[in-house]
């Protein structure tokens, strides 16, 4: 059904919801490392996805810390 439905066009519930929450833990992540680092912002935020195996799908977030004066 999910196939059928990527073809001829919509949205698959389930894997939006999915994608929405790697999308924030990543983000997540990013804000973690960037507090370690001792920055105060992120600028030029970054999303990119990509898929390692069929049906799997990875989100990378990233952006430059700054420290602000």
């Amino acid at each position: 059904a999910a196939g059928l439905k990527a073809i001829i066009g919509g949205e698959i519930g389930t894997y939006t919801v999915l994608l929405t929450r790697a999308r924030n833990e990543a983000t997540e992540r990013m804000l973690e490392e960037s507090r370690k680092m001792g920055a105060d912002a992120i600028v030029s935020v970054r999303y990119e996805t990509n898929s390692i195996v069929p049906g799997t799908t990875e989100i990378l977030a990233y952006g430059t810390a700054v420290k602000l004066e």
